[in-house]
């Protein structure tokens, strides 16, 4: 006298229909906004970047002209 394994299947939510699909909104319109707000993070990023390099290079530039101008002095 032994137990034996159940090989009935586990008890099933009743309030679930399997034939009810569930109530999540639909994937593509939350994908399309996730990659648009992607894409304007992206360009922001960029526009930073140029600023950041633009705003490095005019301080190279005023770095050169204030040793130039100390030298001449």
């Amino acid at each position: 006298s032994g137990f034996r394994s159940s090989t009935s299947s586990p008890p099933q939510n009743p309030s679930v229909s399997p034939k009810d699909p569930p109530r999540t909104p639909p994937l593509a319109p939350v994908l399309r906004l996730l990659r648009n707000q992607l894409q304007e993070k992206d360009a922001l990023i960029r526009h930073l970047e140029s600023d950041w390099e633009r705003s490095r290079a005019q301080r190279e530039r005023e770095e050169r002209l204030l040793v130039t101008a100390w030298y001449n002095m």
